[in-house]
């Protein structure tokens, strides 16, 4: 079996796990604190923030649970992305239009969840403040050097695979050329 398939099987075979741990945790959080803590007292899994949710309201739940969902909505979506990758790759598809084009996707998916996850942070900070008094109720907003960092990687990496589709383009132009 060939190297990069061996790499691409395995990176897909985390995915699945990453997909199906992220959504149970996220799940279980939220709608089913008594579980999430059991779980977490068991295996010290955990991708969600230390919220003690169980004396939140319903509404704060829901609320919570939303936007925690759509950022392992963008996780889940970016892995799928990477999952139809790697069949590219075991197929041996390396710099084709298909590859260039998922890249740029699961790059902008990356942007987009880093950019969001300090979004979600402020607004869970909002949400699981509610139930607090008013005067002790608080909105955090924090931007640190990893965002930056991040969200410069992805820009610039973003940048690169422009570069490589154009440059796939042109490449297939000029080979129609006579």
């Amino acid at each position: 079996m060939d190297r990069y398939k061996k790499y691409a099987i395995i990176i897909q075979l985390f995915s699945y796990v990453i997909i199906f741990v992220d959504v149970v945790l996220t799940t279980s959080h939220w709608l089913l604190p008594r579980v999430y803590s059991a779980l977490y007292n068991a295996t010290g899994l955990t991708v969600t923030r230390q919220f003690d949710v169980i004396g939140f309201s319903l509404g704060q739940k829901l609320s919570g649970f939303i936007v925690e969902a759509f950022a392992t909505a963008l996780l889940v979506y970016g892995l799928v992305l990477v999952i139809q990758l790697m069949n590219y790759l075991k197929k041996k598809q390396y710099f084709t239009s298909e590859t260039i084009t998922l890249l740029k996707k699961i790059t902008k998916i990356s942007l987009i969840y880093t950019v969001y996850s300090v979004v979600c942070s402020s607004i869970l900070s909002v949400i699981t403040s509610l139930q607090n008094k008013p005067g002790e109720r608080m909105i955090s907003i924090g931007f640190g050097t990893l965002d930056v960092i991040n969200i410069m990687m992805f820009c610039c990496l973003f940048l690169v695979l422009t570069i490589f589709q154009k440059g796939y383009e042109l490449k297939h132009e000029q080979e129609l050329t006579i």
